[in-house]
């Protein structure tokens, strides 16, 4: 019972209205867990004694400190102990329960000293409720403590007489308000008129005298409500309204309760008129709210005076207004939106928002926000109507500058928003459209410097993503004759899809996607490559461009894997590139391309799980092209004729004009082009297209793939192999470092005595050499060439030359056009050099160029090294990797080929039997000596590694076609063995230790 009371005191707004110090220590109270440790050890509940003495007395005063305690448990427990040591059992004499009253409850009321108000309002509440309530003790045994008495003890203690601090006659004033709260909470005061009556004129008093103290009081007597019956809550009104305190927050929220607990009532005709209900009076109601007292329709002089302090809380009269219109709403009150919207625009944009408003009210708006925002799912349809004019403008003035006075609490309101959506994503339907539309801006992010749009993206889900996508593209279509705008918004448009599809999961087979096919892509596409007339100002051809790259990106992101396919396929097929100028005869090559894709889909339809791979590739690369075509590239028609070739050899299987090509050829070649240019979307293609297609791959097409290693790493490398002329007739031997290609052909039909003099000990590091005198030539170069045409302009001699200082002083002399003629030649002059080609970058480009490009081709040579370990054509690919480990500068290339080699052993012990048979015998001892060549070219420990694993494969397929091999294949490792015993070659010792381990496994086997 103790613990109810004192959770009653506690619920309202009082701490609020505490001293600083008070304040601070009750909200440590708050934060404050009980002790979880030691069981406390029980308090001595025995009645008190009259006079006590020495452990009587020690043990009283004990209690009470605990009674002050901030740990709310030491509170209970003394409560407990104090209520029981006072009237347990029989209960003390009725002078003992007198001193505890007068001396230290009461007393105590007054008190600063820790939580100690808190405590002893508690038991107050508690005896007073047995003094007077159901026990009703002061009639059977405590005669002489009537209620005036109880009640002047209370007055008298919290009396503020003499000469006292202020913080002391504000703990007096803080005193009474508990003293008379716990008369409330004991709920006895409604039996008797007059009881309530003395209380109520207390409370008025104390709430006119010390207006800090009026929100607390006005919590009070609204929670009194609930204890009367109709006519004392008519004459509670009354005499609020007598006393100037019905038109202020506190009078709004009594009459508020008072209506919802009495609507039969009669209600003072002011302020809020015969109903009482204070909604109805919107322009006064906001007046209120604000504590404003100025009313032209009221009695000044029977207003009370406003608080004269601010409150960081929220006054508690915000809750009962708003609970009104959640009802209203919950209950689908008619008209409650567009009263709920009056509400808000009158007594909180207009008033707590204003431009002339204070911060301090602007702060209490945010809090007002926030408070709905968290609680959005009760508002429903009313949500959208706290986003107002001046709130969001302030939200957004407020957020963007850090060093502004409500910083914290404009982001503290963005990150409710967040938080909102996130617990309830269906939110964010209501929610956007008014942070980009309405009252907010479609670059809210930029403007304000968050992300709370892009958060809240991360929010959509499948069901709500359609809905969401038409409110981002709503705004960008027309947008007035604002091209800059209209630019700005179609290209945030843009951003915001892609990110959208970005966050999907594509692998989750639990997702309905069917938003990306219907909503996400056909708008990219619309903004891309179709016309509306919707669209105003029209689409500009920047804007067309970004679209068609964020068209491209989304593709990237879909197509993780090649189930993906349909995305392209079905988008191609269900739009009309409206916008997309085409002669007949491109239109003629999309169409047929088009057509080419439904018969492939078709097919694929049919077509077992074995055979749909390669058709479903085709169709995905056919798409892309088409794209590609759309987008204006120049190679687009001439690659739809390659792919024409491509499907009639290895999809129909269909002699053509062009039978003695070969196809897979022509397809490699298609998708070395592709990888070439720095596109993810065409990267994951290419690897989809080349895993469908590699079983059909042909010798002539993987030799095509393992030319890219052979290139060199350097800018004729990159012009050599792109057939690209140089330019200005500039020789092409930028690097002479790479002049010399240390890549040999080996001739694997050679003599077997193969291991003789391949190694110059004098060729590591000298390219590099050269490499940087060739680079500082060239600046010293360019610098000469700057210093000369300076020179000139100046009319001056560079250092060294002829009759140097001659003219030194001459710019003393020129004019002013001789001066801005020199300006304008000095502009000339650095402006060619800055267009100037640098070499040294343009060589750093290609190289970097070179090196992706390879790096791409080894990507597709994993992938056949692992699937397809069992064809014979894999151990093709060994040499060239081997090689380009050795003569490649770029370490991630070395490895990179190097694990490609460890992932084709692996792939090739768990490939089938039956391909043993297919071994070629004396190509791969052909192969095995020429790896054992390679090998004695590098002594290095990776290449070692590499070229070991290498052999022991060849090793393996001849062992397993025939066990009788190992005769000639260990008379390839005595060969070497004895070359590089006598020094002739240098070689890693692993590399025949390897061969030793090789022997021991098989012979154990």
């Amino acid at each position: 019972m103790g613990q109810k009371r004192k959770r009653a005191a506690k619920d309202g707004p009082l701490a609020d209205q505490n001293p600083k110090k008070q304040q601070r220590t009750e909200e440590k109270v708050e934060k404050r867990t009980a002790k979880p440790t030691v069981e406390p050890t029980p308090l001595d509940t025995s009645p008190f004694l009259d006079n006590p003495k020495g452990a009587d007395l020690k043990r009283e005063v004990q209690l009470y400190d605990l009674l002050s305690s901030e740990d709310i448990e030491d509170r209970l427990n003394a409560a407990n102990a104090v209520l029981a040591g006072l009237l347990g059992g029989d209960g003390v004499e009725e002078s003992t329960l007198q001193r505890h009253l007068e001396r230290r409850l009461f007393r105590g009321l007054a008190s600063g000293r820790k939580c100690a108000r808190l405590g002893f309002s508690v038991v107050l509440a508690e005896i007073i409720g047995q003094l007077f309530g159901t026990r009703n003790l002061v009639e059977t045994k405590y005669t002489g403590l009537n209620f005036d008495k109880v009640l002047g003890f209370l007055l008298a203690k919290t009396k503020p007489d003499g000469d006292l601090s202020g913080q002391e006659e504000k703990d007096h004033f803080l005193g009474l308000l508990f003293g008379l709260e716990s008369f409330v909470g004991a709920k006895i005061l409604f039996a008797e008129d007059n009881k309530w009556n003395i209380i109520l004129q207390k409370f008025l008093e104390l709430a006119k005298k010390k207006p800090w103290t009026r929100e607390q009081c006005g919590w009070v007597i609204a929670g009194a409500l609930s204890q009367m019956d109709q006519s004392q809550a008519e004459y509670t009104l009354d005499q609020i309204q007598s006393a100037g305190l019905a038109l202020s927050p506190e009078g709004v929220g009594i009459w508020i309760t008072a209506r919802n607990l009495f609507p039969d009532m009669k209600f003072p005709s002011k302020p809020w008129g015969s109903s009482g209900n204070p909604l109805e009076h919107l322009k006064t109601l906001g007046k209120a709210l604000k504590e404003s007292s100025s009313d032209e329709g009221s009695d000044k002089s029977q207003q009370a005076k406003q608080t004269g302090n601010w409150n960081a809380k929220l006054h508690f009269v915000w809750n009962l207004v708003l609970a009104q219109y959640v009802a209203g709403a919950k209950a689908k009150v008619h008209g409650v939106k567009s009263e709920f919207e009056n509400f808000w625009k009158v007594a909180v944009d207009e008033n707590l928002f204003s431009s002339t408003a204070s911060r301090e009210r602007k702060f209490w708006g945010f809090l007002l926000f926030q408070k709905v925002v968290e609680d959005a799912t009760s508002y429903g349809k009313l949500l959208p109507s706290v986003f107002s004019h001046n709130l969001v403008r302030c939200l957004i003035n407020h957020v963007q500058e850090k060093d502004r006075f409500l910083h914290r609490a404009a982001d503290k309101s963005l990150k409710v928003l967040i938080s909102a959506v996130e617990a309830n994503p269906k939110l964010l339907v209501t929610i956007l459209p008014c942070l980009i539309g309405g009252h907010g801006t479609y670059n809210f992010d930029r403007v304000t410097k968050t992300k709370t749009i892009e958060r809240l993206l991360t929010f959509v889900g499948d069901n709500s993503a359609t809905a969401v996508i038409n409110i981002l593209v709503e705004p960008a279509l027309s947008v007035g004759d604002d091209t800059k705008e209209a630019e700005m918004r179609r290209q945030m448009l843009g951003d915001y899809i892609l990110n959208i599809i970005r966050k999907v999961n594509v692998t989750d087979e639990s997702r309905n996607l069917d938003w990306i096919k219907e909503t996400a892509l056909p708008n990219l596409a619309k903004f891309a490559y179709g016309e509306d007339a919707r669209c105003n100002p029209a689409l500009s051809n920047k804007t067309r461009t970004l679209f068609r790259t964020r068209l491209m990106s989304s593709f990237g992101h879909l197509l993780s894997d090649l189930q993906g396919y349909t995305h392209p396929c079905d988008l191609l097929r269900s739009f009309s590139p409206d916008a997309v100028e085409m002669d007949e005869g491109i239109t003629n090559a999309k169409d047929s391309a088009i057509s080419t894709v439904e018969k492939i889909l078709k097919r694929a339809k049919k077509a077992s799980a074995e055979t749909k791979a390669p058709l479903q590739a085709l169709a995905l690369l056919y798409s892309l092209v088409v794209f590609q075509l759309y987008n204006g590239e120049s190679e687009a028609v001439s690659i739809l004729d390659e792919l024409k070739l491509c499907y009639n050899k290895l999809i129909r299987h269909k002699d053509t004009e062009d039978s003695d090509v070969d196809a897979s050829e022509v397809l490699v070649e298609l998708l070395l082009s592709f990888i070439s240019k720095p596109s993810a979307l065409l990267r994951k293609v290419t690897q989809h297209v080349f895993s469908a297609f590699m079983g059909d791959m042909t010798a002539g097409g993987l030799q095509l793939m393992t030319d890219v290693l052979e290139s060199d790493e350097s800018l004729r490398g990159q012009q050599e192999l792109f057939d690209q002329e140089p330019e200005d007739g500039e020789d092409i031997d930028v690097d002479e470092g790479e002049e010399d290609s240390d890549v040999e052909v080996i001739d694997m039909d050679g003599d077997e005595g193969h291991l003789n003099g391949h190694l110059d000990s004098d060729e590591d590091g000298s390219g590099d050499k050269e490499d940087e005198s060739s680079d500082d030539e060239e600046e010293d170069e360019d610098a000469e060439k700057l210093n000369l045409a300076l020179a000139q302009a100046l009319g001056t001699h560079l250092p060294g030359q002829d009759g140097e200082g001659e003219n030194e002083d001459s710019d003393a002399d020129m004019t002013d056009s001789e001066m801005m003629q020199l300006d304008a030649k000095l502009v000339e002059i650095f402006s060619a050099r800055k267009k100037a080609p640098n070499k040294k970058q343009e060589a750093k480009d290609a190289k970097e160029t070179m090196v992706n490009f390879k790096g791409r081709v080894l990507d597709l040579l994993e992938i056949y090294a692992k699937k397809q370990a069992s064809n014979p054509l894999a151990f093709g690919l060994l040499l060239p990797l081997l090689q380009l480990i050795r003569t490649t500068k770029t370490k991630q290339l070395a490895e990179k080929a190097h694990n490609i080699i460890l992932a084709f052993a692996k792939s090739s012990k768990s490939a089938k039997k039956d391909a043993a048979s297919e071994i070629n015998a004396p190509e791969q001892m052909k192969l095995i000596k020429a790896i054992h060549l390679e090998a004695s070219k590098d002594p290095s420990h990776l290449f070692a590694r590499a070229a070991s694993s290498a052999s022991l494969l060849v090793a393996s397929s001849l062992y397993r076609a025939n066990k009788g091999a190992v005769k000639k294949i260990a008379t390839v490792y005595r060969d070497s063995q004895v070359s590089w015993v006598q020094g002739e070659v240098r070689m890693q010792a692993a590399f025949f230790v390897d061969w030793v381990n090789w022997c021991q496994s098989h012979a154990n086997a």
